[in-house]
């Protein structure tokens, strides 16, 4: 992986190039888990440790760097997702689609497609009918579920990342438990009644 030239100390960069390793896995199972998409995960785990190469002066070394690091995919998520809105009316369904490096392009490695083992645990947990389910929710409802459900992480720093008041991610969690729930009673009644899953808590 390459990294972009920026002033920091051997001693910083020591430690930045640790805690990515520590975390580079676990991001791109969050990346990919959000968007969907190997190529997208791919992207936005790359976007997200450049950032986080810039402003790594910035993070505050008592707190988890993994709590960082997630804000950060979470955030180029959502803009990703506001992007291509404002463009899918704009771009022709027979347009060419490409891409052009900016000026500031970095280039990594790319990433190993073959499945890890966290994600060949979860693709031999969750049900066919689960994953079926998942997979029709909107992509804020898989980013909620992601967040708090996958990655544990607290509602106050859910709706710090989405800039949301603490009551409405509860809500939200609430709602889309419901209707994962019925989904699956849809699909099958006894598999949610199965589910033990922590997504299924409310």
């Amino acid at each position: 992986m390459s990294i972009p030239t920026v002033e920091l100390s051997n001693s910083e960069l020591t430690r930045f190039n640790e805690l990515m390793g520590e975390t580079y896995k676990k991001v791109y199972n969050m990346a990919y888990r959000l968007s969907n998409s190997r190529a997208d995960a791919e992207d936005l785990t790359q976007e997200a440790y450049y950032r986080a190469y810039r402003s790594f002066r910035d993070y505050e070394g008592d707190k988890p760097f993994e709590n960082w690091i997630f804000r950060i995919v979470t955030r180029l998520f959502l803009d990703l997702l506001r992007s291509r809105r404002r463009r899918v009316q704009a771009v022709s369904y027979d347009a060419a689609i490409g891409g052009g490096a900016g000026d500031d392009a970095i280039y990594f490695d790319k990433a190993d497609d073959r499945p890890n083992p966290e994600q060949r645990l979860l693709e031999n947990t969750f049900s066919e009918d689960l994953e079926r389910v998942m997979n029709s929710l909107t992509a804020e409802q898989r980013m909620l579920i992601q967040l708090a459900d996958v990655e544990g992480m607290p509602y106050k720093e859910i709706a710090d990342i989405l800039g949301k008041p603490v009551g409405t991610i509860r809500s939200r969690l609430h709602r889309t438990h419901k209707l994962i729930r019925s989904r699956l009673e849809g699909l099958r009644p006894s598999t949610a009644a199965r589910l033990g899953a922590p997504l299924m808590a409310i």
